[in-house]
């Protein structure tokens, strides 16, 4: 529990983590590693940075819509100080290779800190961040049949204070003011956005075997159709 932090949205969890990273790592270089699968909320916030003098990376994906772990590995440096990774595209459906990113990064030497967007992902594919390996992930409710206006981001324990009171958090937070959320993003919590958050977490994840049954079954269904009706059509698959 002391390494989820309550958001508005998964936008704001992204562009936080992003933030959080690149000043925590602020004197260890200006190189930035994401994909052009990600999503605006990551894209944007770092494409400011682009523009505030750090050099980005943007891997391309192959015809399958997959990214490489050896394009990763590659691509990473001394000073790369933040890989941003999806877990799940949220247009393909792609999963992309985040813990054996996490292995590369840590394999490599680098500083890089990785982030994160399982937005897509979240109770549709299983994953825990510390199987993942990574050190911010960020969530959104409206996603999962919650209510719009909350999301959470994981912070992994090692940027945080063992006593929240004493404001000694390794990375700045998001908001300051009456020091709600451990003193990282100030102001008074969404109490019933989080609840709901809460309720459909607690719901999806007790259906989310069947759910990922049901899912594929519509999967197979789509594409059984699809291939009677086009004999021509090349499938190639996301997954």
């Amino acid at each position: 529990p002391g390494e989820v932090y309550f958001t508005s949205c998964g936008t704001e969890g992204d562009n936080w983590a992003i933030q959080a990273a690149v000043e925590f790592n602020r004197r260890r270089g200006k190189h930035i590693i994401t994909t052009a699968l990600e999503h605006s909320a990551v894209l944007e916030p770092i494409r400011r940075l682009e523009h505030q003098g750090y050099e980005v990376t943007c891997l391309q994906p192959d015809r399958t819509g997959h990214i490489s772990v050896d394009d990763v590995t590659a691509a990473l440096r001394p000073d790369t100080v933040l890989v941003s990774m999806m877990l799940v595209n949220n247009e393909l459906g792609t999963l992309l290779p985040v813990a054996e990113t996490a292995k590369a990064i840590r394999e490599s030497g680098c500083p890089a800190l990785l982030h994160c967007d399982a937005v897509q992902g979240f109770l549709k594919v299983p994953f825990t961040p510390k199987a993942l390996g990574v050190d911010f992930l960020a969530v959104s409710g409206h996603k999962i049949h919650g209510p719009k206006g909350v999301g959470a981001l994981y912070v992994h324990q090692k940027f945080l204070s063992r006593n929240p009171d004493t404001q000694a958090h390794k990375i700045k937070a998001l908001l300051v003011g009456g020091g709600q959320e451990g003193k990282l993003r100030s102001g008074t919590e969404a109490t019933a956005q989080i609840a709901g958050l809460a309720a459909a977490a607690t719901l999806g994840k007790a259906t989310l075997e069947a759910d990922r049954t049901h899912m594929a079954q519509m999967k197979e269904y789509a594409l059984t159709q699809l291939k009677a009706a086009l004999p021509e059509l090349e499938v190639i698959s996301a997954g």
